[in-house]
C-alpha cells in the first residue's frame, strides 16, 4: 500500500513556505526566551501587548516585502506577462472610455493620444464621458473632437446622481458598440501599440480581462512624488503579479481591458463604490473570470502624481475608504478557498495595515523610554527597524531601475531624498488611512476628485 503524502499548506502558498518557516523561527525565538526568563503581573501584560503589536508589524512588513520583490524572486512568473514580441491579426474591437470631470486642462491631449493608438479605425471607438454641468470640459472635448474630425469619437453626457466615475461608466456602457471596453483616465498617455498588445494577449490567453501597466513619471516634481512613483513601479512590476499568482487579482482604475459581455453579466459598475475598480475586480474574481496581466515599461500608460499634499491625501483617502467599503460589505467571503479569501481581505485592508507603520513609530518611541521591557522583547521589537532598512535599500534599487527603464536621469542625491522623505511620506499614508476611517464612520461617501495639471506631458517635452 503506497503512502500518501499529506500537504498541510494550500498550493497557493507553495512559494511562500520558506518565508512562513522563517517567520515561525523569528516568532519562536522570543517566545522561547520568554519561557527562559518568565514574567508575571502587569509587566507580563505590557510585554504581551508589545509582542503582539510588533508581531503584526513584522507580518505586514514581510508580506509587503515579498510582494514588492516578487518579480525578482520569481522572474519566470513575471516574464510570462511581458508584452508579446509579435502581434496577431486584429480581431477584437475596442471602446475606449474616458471619464472626465473638470479636466479642461488635460482632456484635449488625452483624446488626441487615445485617438492616435495604432489600430484599424473600424475596430475602435472613443467615448468621452462628462456630466452635463461640466461645461468647460465639454467645451474642450468638443473642440478637440471637431479638430480630429473622426466619426468614431463621441461625447457622452449624463445627468443625475451620484456624481462620480462609475455613474459615467455605466452610462457609457449603454453606448459602447465594441467587443472590449478599456478605461483611460482623463490625463492618461497610452502607448500607440496598446490595442495590438491586448488583442494578442486576449486571443492567446483566452482572457476575459487584461490589466496593463500604469506608471507615474514626474518623479522629481515634489518632495513626495518620488515615493509615489515607486509605489506604482513596484505595484505593476511586481506586487500585482504576486496577487495574481495567489489567485486574487485587483484591477486598476485605468488601462484595464474588459470584455463587454462580462461587464454586462456582473451588472456594470457599482455606483455607490468609491473604488469601482476594486469592486468590479472582486465581482469578476467571484465569477472566476480569466484575468491576465501584461506589463512592460515600454508600453505602460503614463500618468502624473497629485500636484500637492492635500490632493494626495484626498486621493488616498478615497482609495482607502473605498477598500473599507468593500471589506465591510463582505462580498470577498464568497470567493472560493480560504487562501484566496485571506489574500482578498489583506488587499482590501492593505492601506489600513500600512498605517501600522505610522502608528508603530510613536508606539516604539514610547515603549523605548517608558516601558520596562525584558531584553529579549527589546531585541525582538528592533526587527521592524531592520526590515525598514531593507525596504529602504529596495526602494533605492527600484528607483535606479525605474530611471533606466523610463529613460530618466538618476541624480546622485536621490538616496538622501528618499531617506529624508520616507517617514513624512508614511505620515501622509497614515493620515489618509485614519481620515478614511473617520469619513466612513460619519457616513460621508462623497467623491473627492484628484486634480490633474498635465505635468507628465510637460516632463516629456522638457529637458529632464
Amino acid at each position: 500500500m503506497s503512502e500518501k503524502k499529506i500537504n498541510f499548506l494550500p498550493a497557493c502558498t507553495y512559494n511562500l513556505r520558506p518565508y512562513i518557516f522563517l517567520f515561525l523561527v523569528i516568532l519562536a525565538f522570543p517566545l522561547w526566551l520568554g519561557l527562559v526568563f518568565p514574567q508575571s503581573g502587569p509587566r507580563l501584560i505590557i510585554s504581551l501587548i508589545v509582542f503582539f503589536i510588533t508581531s503584526l508589524v513584522i507580518i505586514q512588513s514581510l508580506l509587503f516585502l515579498y510582494a514588492t520583490i516578487f518579480a525578482w524572486i520569481e522572474p519566470d512568473q513575471v516574464l510570462k506577462t511581458r508584452s508579446p514580441k509579435k502581434f496577431v491579426k486584429p480581431k477584437l474591437s475596442f471602446t475606449a472610455l474616458i471619464p472626465a470631470r473638470h479636466e479642461q486642462e488635460v482632456i484635449a491631449d488625452t483624446i488626441k493620444a487615445v485617438a492616435g493608438i495604432d489600430y484599424p479605425e473600424d475596430k475602435k471607438e472613443v467615448l468621452v464621458i462628462c456630466r452635463v454641468d461640466d461645461l468647460e470640459t465639454i467645451r474642450a472635448a468638443k473642440k478637440q473632437i471637431k479638430l480630429l474630425g473622426r466619426k468614431n469619437i463621441r461625447l457622452i453626457t449624463f445627468d443625475g446622481y451620484p456624481i462620480n466615475k462609475p455613474k459615467g461608466l455605466n452610462e457609457a456602457l449603454t453606448h459602447a458598440t465594441k467587443d472590449v471596453l478599456v478605461i483611460f483616465d482623463a490625463e492618461d498617455e497610452p502607448h500607440k501599440n496598446i490595442f495590438n498588445i491586448v488583442n494578442t494577449v486576449m486571443q492567446k490567453d483566452k482572457a476575459d480581462v487584461v490589466q496593463s501597466g500604469v506608471q507615474l513619471v514626474n518623479y522629481r516634481s515634489s518632495w513626495f512624488s518620488t515615493l509615489n512613483i515607486l509605489e506604482y513601479f513596484f505595484w505593476f512590476k511586481s506586487a500585482l503579479h504576486f496577487f495574481n499568482f495567489m489567485g486574487v487579482t485587483p484591477l486598476g482604475g485605468n488601462t484595464v481591458f474588459l470584455k463587454k459581455r462580462i461587464i454586462e453579466e456582473v451588472g456594470g459598475w457599482d455606483e455607490e463604490a468609491l473604488t469601482e475598480d476594486a469592486q468590479i475586480g472582486l465581482n469578476l474574481s467571484k465569477k472566476n473570470a480569466k484575468i491576465s496581466i501584461v506589463y512592460d515599461a515600454r508600453h505602460a500608460t503614463q500618468e502624473e502624481t497629485p500636484p500637492d499634499v492635500f490632493s494626495f491625501i484626498k486621493q488616498r483617502t478615497r482609495w482607502n475608504q473605498g477598500f473599507l467599503q468593500i471589506f465591510f460589505k463582505g462580498g470577498w467571503l464568497n470567493i472560493k478557498g480560504w487562501c484566496r479569501k485571506f489574500m482578498a481581505a489583506y488587499l482590501l485592508a492593505w492601506p489600513e495595515v500600512q498605517a501600522l507603520y505610522f502608528l508603530y513609530i510613536p508606539f516604539s518611541l514610547f515603549s523605548m523610554f517608558f516601558i520596562d521591557m525584558p531584553v529579549w522583547l527589546a531585541l525582538y521589537s528592533i526587527i521592524p527597524l531592520f526590515l525598514f532598512l531593507f525596504m529602504f535599500v529596495i526602494l533605492n534599487v527600484g528607483l535606479y531601475e525605474f530611471t533606466i527603464e523610463y529613460g530618466f536621469y538618476y541624480p546622485w542625491w536621490m538616496p538622501l531624498k528618499l531617506l529624508i522623505t520616507y517617514l513624512p511620506y508614511q505620515f501622509l499614508l497614515g493620515i489618509s488611512a485614519l481620515r478614511a476611517v473617520l469619513r466612513l464612520i460619519m457616513g460621508n461617501l462623497t467623491w473627492e476628485k484628484t486634480q490633474h495639471i498635465n505635468e507628465h506631458r510637460q516632463l516629456r517635452l522638457g529637458s529632464d
